[in-house]
């Protein structure tokens, strides 16, 4: 009886990321016998540690299509302005060369209020999330979501973001000038300065606000994370074998090192309010959330272990910082540190 109510509850439990796990576990046997065998050289067996890891953290991060589409879209407009920019300033003339200009500076304008407004409010979000988990069910005949997902941003676009807002900026100022500043008369020139000192004041904390996140994403992350998990993973292989929930599910109590996890990652289990069936589900949901940590652990281990087998050019050394961010991301979301 107890396993037809255990069949029946997991037939009401979705799990999105199934196809991801099974993907993982393929990747890292297949890493694993290549690493081990001794017919394959050293230099084979670096390249494949990161490129298998590199699929497995690709496997963990998400499109988000609306964030991708807004990401093209920028492109796409900072790709015209700068085309336009460079016809109207070396070949056309005249007419055709005015309205241009004020078409591109338009355009520029534009482009630089919604980067200036996206800096001051961080919205300029990665087009991808690590996503850990995902689960659907149902509680009390009410659809329940379970997810976790991570923001994400890597250096590449944070570089890319402050660029294309100093390339917008240069051409705005550069058509201002051309077309208020050096047309004569004092109240162009007037509005010239007007426009100018409002730029200014609009991208001095804009600027500040992108180089400080730039230089957040680079440096080490937490000490204490660092000091306790991660330059001791040889003797953290079982981090995850010996842990145990805490009352009503709230958190996860790691024995051997005296951590806990964060509040909310798991689904809080009240038995006071939910029925035995709907308390299957939710146990049941986070043990495979436990497992789904557990098995991304067993990946990052992978990768720190074999990353000290083996020596590395700078530019892999690189590559192995950003793989290894992605996985302190998830973990540094994981653990009250």
């Amino acid at each position: 009886m107890a396993d037809k109510k255990q069949k029946k509850s997991q037939l009401k439990v979705d799990r999105p990321l199934k196809k991801e796990v099974k993907q993982t576990k393929d990747l890292l046997s297949d890493l694993n016998s290549k690493i081990n065998n001794n017919q394959v050289s050293e230099k084979e067996k670096r390249l494949t540690l990161i490129a298998t890891h590199k699929k497995i953290t690709n496997l963990l991060l998400k499109t988000t299509p609306y964030l991708m589409i807004l990401f093209i879209l920028d492109v796409v407009m900072l790709t015209t302005i700068t085309v336009l920019f460079l016809v109207s300033a070396f070949a056309l003339k005249d007419v055709a060369q005015v309205v241009t200009r004020f078409v591109v500076l338009g355009l520029a304008a534009f482009m630089l209020i919604k980067f200036t407004y996206m800096n001051w409010f961080s919205k300029n979000l990665y087009f991808k999330k690590i996503v850990v988990f995902k689960y659907k069910s149902k509680v009390d005949k009410q659809k329940f979501r379970a997810v976790r997902e991570i923001s994400f941003t890597p250096i590449w676009f944070l570089i890319f973001f402050v660029a294309s807002n100093l390339w917008i900026t240069i051409i705005v100022n550069f058509e201002l000038q051309n077309t208020f500043a050096q047309s004569g008369g004092n109240e162009l020139v007037l509005i010239w300065a007007v426009f100018r000192t409002t730029i200014d004041m609009m991208l001095l904390p804009s600027f500040l606000n992108s180089f400080n996140k730039i230089a957040d994403n680079s440096k080490s992350v937490d000490a204490n994370y660092i000091k306790l998990i991660k330059d001791q993973y040889f003797s953290n292989k079982s981090l995850f074998d010996d842990v145990e929930f805490e009352d009503n599910y709230l958190n996860l109590k790691f024995s051997k090192n005296n951590l806990v996890s964060k509040n909310g990652l798991f689904i809080l289990v009240n038995k006071d309010e939910l029925t035995r069936p709907d308390q299957g589900r939710m146990i049941e949901i986070n043990n495979e959330i436990l497992d789904r940590y557990k098995e991304i652990w067993e990946s990052y281990v992978d990768l720190l272990e074999n990353r000290m087998k083996a020596k590395f050019n700078k530019a892999t050394v690189h590559k192995l910082f950003w793989l290894e961010r992605i996985y302190d991301t998830i973990f540094l979301d994981l653990f009250e540190i």
